[in-house]
């Protein structure tokens, strides 16, 4: 009764709410076609460029190449740079003082090395070279090893997505607009990166340092990072030793779903947006899904469960506890048929638990056909329900999402549950107990006439609670 209360409460809620939408004002269409206008303006703007020459410290990591920003939502060149500048500059300040921590690590096993017996002859040269070089100047040797460290660690995460995206189905939508040849070399460049010139290591790992800090919220992004830092990389030639390199960091395309967020950030209702359509609200899991997705531009890829879907969302999701829980309370119903605890009509002359007559073949027999409907609702629901959710992104492959697979496996269980309660429902055998049983202690005169066949009453019965603990 409450469920239908609230049921209607939130239909009339969702009339009332047409209908106020159906009263907007003139102003506010007025608002929303001046909105319209202005965004298409700022579309048919023209990119400002800035750009900065990556120059670092340490000379074995210079190699002359650039950064460039492009961005419509700065006034000038002059500020794309200026914004460049400050975040380039940080950046590179931290990485080399991670490059410089990794050099003192490379020394430091090189020392313990000389101490230890095992490695004293094979690391002769070694001690030589660390003993020409100065105290305080890291050798090209030791920049290397250390660049190539850092270098993987950084792009670890660009690296599992590579692989992740690559790895995908001929009929995935992720496929759609990517070389999967190009995933597959960059992934490789990465992890194999100790024949690649440092300096070309620094810059890349750099790329994606000031991605992050431009992209600011963005941090929280990281599957949308990496598909964006690949397009980077692959405008850029791909991750081949080309000497000086330009890489372009497109800011438009990294705030993209940020100012969506700035604008209309509930999920549960849809709002006009600039580009004209009513959309659900977006927050960083629809962004860093579409990364995983693969997606040119971000998009709500998840529907919030609201109000009733809330309680079905529950149920479905602990739908194996509870089943479980009604299992036992079952068992234990078939055991009180037999207790004789309770009156006589009810919990005496009904068998044994290996032999039962009476209401324990029929509470067999009805919980079956009852199991068998309620399997049945579970599956169409829960089938219904993440086709619904998960509708935005039904074809694409990312964690979460059903396939084909996922579909036809709770199908086919909704359809044998549907067979076997059918089954059961039309080989059913129900008798009433007798009120003599009742009245009498004697077993004669409470005689269950289907004792005599009981291997034909129970074997339908039987037969379907065995195929569900086998698929449970």
């Amino acid at each position: 009764a409450m469920l239908v209360a609230v049921a209607v409460l939130q239909v009339a809620r969702l009339l009332a709410r047409w209908c106020c939408q159906a009263d907007k004002t003139k102003a506010e269409k007025k608002q929303d076609r001046a909105g319209s206008n202005s965004n298409a303006a700022q579309e048919g703007k023209t990119p400002q460029l800035g750009y900065i020459t990556v120059v670092p410290s340490l000379k074995a990591l210079q190699g002359e190449h650039t950064i460039e920003l492009q961005s419509t939502m700065l006034k000038s060149g002059m500020e794309c740079g200026w914004w460049l500048c400050q975040h380039t500059s940080t950046q590179i300040a931290t990485l080399e003082k991670q490059v410089n921590m990794e050099i003192a690590a490379v020394r430091a096993l090189r020392s313990r090395r000389r101490h230890d017996p095992k490695h004293q002859d094979a690391d002769a040269d070694d001690d030589d070279q660390s003993q020409a070089s100065s105290a305080d100047s890291a050798s090209d040797e030791d920049v290397a090893k250390a660049m190539q460290v850092i270098h993987r660690r950084t792009l670890e995460g660009f690296v599992t997505w590579c692989n992740y995206v690559s790895s995908a189905t001929l009929g995935s939508l992720c496929r759609k607009g990517l070389d999967m040849a190009a995933l597959r070399d960059m992934s490789a460049q990465v992890m194999e990166n100790s024949t690649r010139p440092p300096d070309r290591l620094f810059v890349e790992a750099l790329v994606l340092r000031v991605m992050e800090s431009v992209g600011e919220q963005m941090l929280q992004c990281p599957e949308r990072l990496s598909y964006l830092l690949f397009h980077t990389y692959q405008e850029a030639g791909g991750l081949w030793d080309l000497g000086p390199t330009n890489f372009t960091i497109d800011m438009d395309k990294l705030h993209d779903g940020l100012v969506q967020m700035n604008l209309h950030t509930n999920p549960y209702t849809r709002y006009k947006m600039p580009n004209g359509k009513h959309e659900l609200g977006l927050n960083f899991d629809d962004i860093n899904e579409s990364g995983i997705q693969c997606r040119k531009n971000v998009t709500k890829t998840f529907k919030e469960p609201a109000s009733m879907m809330v309680i079905v969302d529950f149920l479905l999701c602990y739908r194996i506890p509870i089943m479980l829980k009604l299992y036992c309370l079952t068992l234990s119903g078939y055991i009180y048929l037999g207790s004789h605890q309770g009156d006589d009509i009810t919990t005496t002359h009904n068998g044994t638990l290996l032999a039962p007559k009476w209401l324990r073949i029929n509470f067999l027999q009805y919980v079956a056909m009852g199991d068998a409907a309620a399997w049945m609702l579970i599956e169409a629901v829960l089938v219904l329900y993440v086709a619904w959710q998960r509708w935005p992104s039904l074809g694409y492959r990312s964690p979460g999402i059903p396939g084909l697979r996922f579909m036809l496996t709770h199908l086919l269980n909704m359809c044998f549950s549907a067979m076997g309660g059918l089954w059961v429902f039309a080989e059913r055998d129900f008798l009433r107990k007798p009120w003599e049983c009742a009245e009498s202690d004697v077993v004669a005169v409470c005689h269950d006439p289907r004792v005599d066949r009981l291997g034909d009453v129970l074997k339908v019965a039987v037969s379907y609670w065995v195929c569900r603990v086998i698929i449970f």
